[in-house]
């Protein structure tokens, strides 16, 4: 695999392109180009205008610098962030539930678990629906509290 300083910028496009996974036609679509401009930004055959460039690295999720330095990186997304907020949501509510309150490691562990537990099954099980609720036994023992 090529360094950062040895591959191309189309090249970065492309992998940034792929680290949110995107075909080719729907990332065109999702910044309003015809899929040929892309293609053509992407095999280096035209350059990127600067407005571009930032249009490119919003949809992508990533910074400008991260593009220029070929570190694509995949962002939080505002359902990675809402997903946090459920499990967090559900966990304080098992918590209301106990009558001592869990020191704050344990409640980091159970909170970091659920989150890595329920998004590995959601996106290995399509259609399925983000649900913390099935890791209650799960949590109420990492908190110490027997079901």
């Amino acid at each position: 695999m090529k360094s950062a300083a040895t591959k191309s910028f189309g090249a970065i496009l492309v992998d940034a392109r792929e680290s949110k996974g995107l075909s080719l036609g729907d990332a065109a679509k999702l910044l309003g180009v015809p899929k040929t401009s892309l293609w053509r930004w992407e095999n280096n055959e035209t350059k990127v205008d600067a407005q571009r460039l930032v249009d490119i690295a919003a949809a992508y999720g990533l910074s400008i610098s991260a593009i220029f330095e070929g570190k694509i990186l995949k962002a939080p997304t505002q359902t990675d962030f809402d997903r946090l907020g459920d499990v967090v949501e559900h966990i304080e509510l098992i918590i209301q539930g106990l009558s001592v309150r869990p020191n704050p490691k344990a409640l980091r562990t159970a909170v970091v678990e659920v989150l890595r537990l329920e998004t590995t099954r959601v996106l290995e099980t399509p259609g399925s629906t983000f649900d913390p609720s099935r890791y209650d036994a799960m949590v109420s023992s990492m908190l110490g509290q027997t079901s």
